[in-house]
């Protein structure tokens, strides 16, 4: 999209490798992955943000008093979303649910949803009641590496569901689908509640730990766990839906005369926080201004742009100085995540590369 107009719309492939694999199409919904991490979590405390409800500069203890006496109760809001207060990039939280012989643990899943075991892995397979408090504790018990220090982490997100929570008094899924619903939006937690599985592209043959074809249900181990709904993963969206998003942040929180968000607010977690160290903004990807660097996206990229990429193979990104919105959705985990031949390539680089040629003046 530029200026707020699609320039260029197209789908290929199919769902699978299958001979007779359903073709994609513009409807076709994928699992974003960690664009949640902007779509829905920066969303939403840009919202709180505006209300003058939460505020970055203040510490995970501040909103968060379970957190008093463990490593986690000082760590700075700020620091965190912007990747850089010495959290563990992950925890394997499934693991601990396993047999040794790869099996589920009786005591932690069920084939049927049930008071105890609530939570929706995957087809046929629910998690115990409480298993997000468990998480949770895992997190807090977690040792912190060096604060400071720029290390991509996904358990900030698990603090920030939190925080969104206890302020909004909503879960985090109904506050960002009343959002998205007021701007005509349709992304999605849980699409197999509101969505054909048909419109859903598969992700991973999933030997490990669901035992199955991911389709419909989150990618994402831990937001699995979470029930699909987490502030690091869990939204599913086709290209248009999440290009709305995108030109929301690009016009500073107001889509369809419809303002929503604060525009100073948007402006600053946008902005680089810590640069030239941390390019980071607050939740949002910046690009590599430093060429003898590696960058999330092509060059032609302004140094104003901000954006995310999804594990899935996806990429979200805006640049407010060409007016410029790039939006590529993939199943590229699909069977296998281990083969990522779609980095190797550098394919959505130079797909966003040809966009800027495309759109430079005359």
């Amino acid at each position: 999209m530029q200026n707020g107009k699609i320039i260029f719309q197209k789908s290929y492939g199919k769902y699978t490798y299958d001979h007779d694999a359903k073709t994609v199409d513009n409807n076709s919904l994928y699992d974003i992955a960690s664009i949640t991490k902007i779509a829905a979590s920066a969303f939403a405390l840009m919202k709180l943000s505006s209300e003058g409800k939460f505020d970055y500069k203040k510490t995970l203890g501040y909103y968060l008093p379970e957190l008093k006496g463990s490593n986690k109760e000082n760590l700075l809001i700020e620091e965190v979303l912007c990747h850089q207060a010495g959290l563990l990039p992950w925890l394997p939280f499934y693991q601990s649910t396993l047999q040794k012989n790869g099996k589920h643990k009786a005591d932690y899943y069920d084939k049927h949803v049930s008071d105890d075991f609530p939570n929706e892995v995957a087809h046929h397979l629910f998690a115990v009641k409480g298993i997000q408090d468990t998480i949770f504790n895992m997190i807090i018990k977690s040792k912190l590496e060096k604060q400071g220090e720029y290390v991509y982490s996904d358990l900030g997100y698990y603090f920030m569901q939190r925080i969104i929570e206890k302020l909004s008094g909503q879960s985090l899924n109904v506050f960002v689908s009343e959002l998205y619903s007021k701007l005509g939006i349709q992304l999605t937690y849980q699409p197999l509640k509101t969505f054909s599985k048909s419109l859903i592209c598969p992700t991973e043959n999933d030997h490990l730990f669901r035992k199955q074809l991911i389709q419909g249900y989150v990618h994402d181990p831990g937001a699995a766990l979470m029930g699909g709904v987490a502030g690091h993963a869990g939204l599913f969206a086709n290209a248009f839906e999440l290009a709305k998003i995108m030109q929301l942040f690009l016009n500073k929180g107001e889509l369809n005369g419809i303002r929503i968000l604060d525009s100073n607010v948007v402006n600053d977690y946008t902005a680089c926080h810590f640069c030239p160290k941390n390019r980071r903004g607050l939740c949002f990807e910046k690009p590599e201004m430093n060429s003898k660097k590696d960058s999330p996206v092509t060059a032609e990229c302004s140094a104003e742009s901000f954006g995310h990429a999804g594990f899935t193979g996806t990429l979200a990104w805006a640049d407010p100085k060409n007016k410029l919105i790039f939006v590529f959705l993939s199943n590229r985990v699909c069977p296998s995540a281990e083969e990522n031949k779609l980095a190797k390539l550098g394919i959505r680089g130079k797909i966003h590369k040809l966009l800027y040629e495309l759109t430079k003046p005359n």
